[in-house]
């Protein structure tokens, strides 16, 4: 999955992400704010923690038919939140945890490949920010994206076309920014793993 990897995070960013963020969940289970589960039902108390943002990201079994996927790399810390900083452009004070989750379509049938990266937040205000900055960067390339509409049932969305096999879908869901980077040309696998990321992060919300 090189290629995907040299687009949208660069070697270099993916390189220092895991490093950072490898052996780093389970540590945190800070408790600030409120998260909402984004249908305005069910909230719960307290920011996503490492391990619930290792929950929210899709395994290989939730994936289904389609897709398969590597392991979930999952942290939190000082490092992770320059590594958000540098991908969204913003501050993100307030970033509790981040995960990160590649797959590619099963049995190599297509070059199809999915990439999911969470950054869970305390408030929905810093995790809206930084949402909001990194749809920015990405409606800032050359040549620019064409925007388009998905609906996964998130509280915010921005999605974004390079009529190149390309799909970006930025969303907010309560405390979390949920990045999800399509390389397929089918829009109904971009909308079902768009909707899959914003269920699990609704459910993970309600985990203790």
């Amino acid at each position: 999955m090189q290629e995907v990897k040299a687009v949208v995070w660069g070697t270099v960013c993916v390189v220092a992400l895991v490093v950072a963020l490898t052996g780093c969940g389970g540590e945190g289970n800070t408790a600030v704010g409120g998260i909402g589960s984004g249908d305005g039902k069910g909230k719960t108390s307290g920011a996503l923690s490492a391990e619930q943002v290792r929950s929210a990201l899709p395994t290989n079994e939730s994936l289904g038919e389609i897709f398969v996927g590597n392991d979930a790399v999952v942290g939190e810390g000082e490092q992770a939140r320059q590594h958000c900083a540098e991908q969204t452009g913003t501050t993100c004070n307030g970033m509790v945890a981040v995960g990160h989750k590649e797959a590619a379509v099963r049995g190599k049938a297509s070059g199809d490949e999915v990439e999911f990266t969470l950054f869970a937040f305390d408030s929905p205000q810093a995790a809206s920010a930084a949402a909001k900055g990194l749809a920015a960067k990405i409606r800032g390339r050359e040549p620019a994206p064409e925007p388009t509409q998905i609906a996964a049932g998130a509280d915010e969305t921005e999605g974004f076309t390079n009529g190149r096999k390309r799909t970006d879908v930025v969303m907010r869901v309560g405390n979390v920014l949920a990045y999800v980077l399509a390389s397929t040309s089918n829009s109904d696998n971009v909308k079902q793993v768009a909707t899959q990321q914003v269920d699990l992060i609704k459910k993970a919300a309600r985990q203790p």
